[in-house]
């Protein structure tokens, strides 16, 4: 069944044969090897890539760490994976607790270049998005997953998240209804020992309402995005036997309107934004040695916001990464010990179009240009009976051991808020 070629064969295909600290990683793993999720195949592709929640069935997921804009999965989130059946001949299911990162519009990216398609998530230099106050939503209501092989070559997931928040005052006569959802579909095919075929689909509907003021002159804000989706696939393919290619193709978009019914007032009247999201990509997933996995991606990628307001907001303003690389090294230093390193650098530009034009790329003085034009990371992790723990390191963990490692006072104590540790996932298998 391809639960058990999962198992066994797929681990060969996607140059996972660094021994058991590797068999079972997670999203702080992806993190630490320069978020290059859509070219391995781990534990936390199953938030993207549904399908493939059968190979990794009767697993308890626990993940905890800062929320940052590259951010992979929730900051904090408690999960259960369990194969129905023999061998999971009645599915595979996953219950999640988390916060709100995967169900704003649901849009859950290996790649940091996404981020989620919501009104409140484009950030700077994109304007016109939520005034403050309903920029954020709620902790998860559902976050559901199934998935189900068919036959010996095929698998299919689903996934549904859904938050939704509701707050009514009549003191300050003030009226809020605002509701996110997401539905993701997903498949695999494989068509021999050399190739695996990931594909998804994401629906995103996101709304709300707010009214204000007695009813007489009261004040309406509206907001809705119900044509976001996304279509992305990836492919394994075995080149040769320590050498995996990966391309990726990814498409996301999503569209909203803002209004206001007492205008003038702090929206202008129309307002909202298109946002489109492509990018190519093709990993290298090389096995230098027994120990030792070696991953290089290079990515086209390219982001347009158009908006409805152009007197008010930009008329459009465009991301364009030319290239992204990625690079990261696994190394297992012992059987329970692996330590892992990644950087990524984006090399693009911004065009801001209003009455004039505005272009720029990463490194000028005080920029709007996103992504960062260079992310450093660092990780290790540990793997003892049934459990694997693995960890992203803060930037200042090198420098912060103590002075008499270092020679430098406790980096931590100058105010980065944070301690060695960034992120922590741990994976139980039974």
């Amino acid at each position: 069944m391809l639960k058990n070629w999962s198992r066994i064969a797929l681990a060969s295909v996607l140059v996972l044969t660094l021994g058991a600290a590797v068999a079972n990683a997670t999203t702080a793993r992806v993190r630490s090897l320069a978020n290059v999720g859509d070219y391995i195949s781990d534990d936390s592709a199953v938030n993207r890539w549904y399908s493939t929640l059968n190979s990794f069935a009767n697993q308890v997921n626990a993940e905890m760490g800062d929320w940052t804009g590259t951010d992979l999965t929730d900051s904090r989130g408690l999960a259960w994976t369990h194969a129905i059946g023999d061998d999971g001949s009645w599915g595979t299911y996953a219950i999640r607790l988390n916060e709100a990162s995967l169900s704003n519009l649901g849009f859950w990216a290996g790649n940091a270049f996404f981020q989620t398609h919501a009104p409140q998530e484009l950030g700077p230099p994109f304007p016109g998005d939520l005034p403050v106050g309903y920029d954020s939503t709620p902790i998860n209501r559902w976050d559901i997953a199934g998935a189900w092989e068919i036959g010996e070559a095929f698998a299919i997931g689903v996934s549904i998240t859904e938050s939704k928040w509701f707050f009514n005052d009549t003191a300050v006569a003030v009226e809020s209804d605002n509701s996110w959802m997401t539905i993701g579909v997903g498949g695999t095919w494989t068509n021999n020992e050399d190739m695996v075929l990931d594909v998804l689909f994401n629906y995103g509907n996101a709304g709300g309402e707010t009214t204000t003021g007695a009813p007489a002159a009261a004040s309406t804000l509206e907001w809705d995005s119900g044509t976001a989706f996304e279509v992305a696939a990836r492919l394994f393919w075995d080149w040769k036997d320590y050498v995996t290619l990966v391309p990726v193709f990814d498409y996301t978009s999503s569209e909203y309107s803002m209004t206001l019914s007492t205008p003038p007032g702090p929206l202008p009247t129309p307002n909202g934004q298109k946002t489109t999201d492509f990018l190519l990509g093709l990993g290298l997933n090389m096995d230098v040695n027994q120990d030792n996995m070696l991953v290089f991606a290079l990515e086209w990628a390219n982001r347009k916001g158009e908006f409805a307001n152009p007197a008010a907001v930009a008329e459009e303003v465009e991301i364009n990464i030319l290239p992204a690389l990625r690079l990261a090294l696994e190394s297992d230093i012992t059987s329970w010990l692996t330590t892992r390193i990644g950087a990524a650098k984006f090399i693009g530009s911004i065009k801001e179009t209003t009455a004039t034009e505005v272009e720029e790329s990463p490194g000028v003085p005080a920029p709007v240009f996103s992504p960062s034009g260079f992310d450093w990371f660092l990780g290790c992790g540990f793997n003892f009976a049934e459990w694997t723990v693995d960890l992203e390191l803060a930037h200042e963990t090198p420098f912060g051991l103590g002075f008499w490692l270092t020679g430098y006072d406790d980096a931590w104590a100058a105010g980065s808020g944070h301690g060695p540790v960034g992120r922590i996932s741990a994976v139980y298998n039974y």
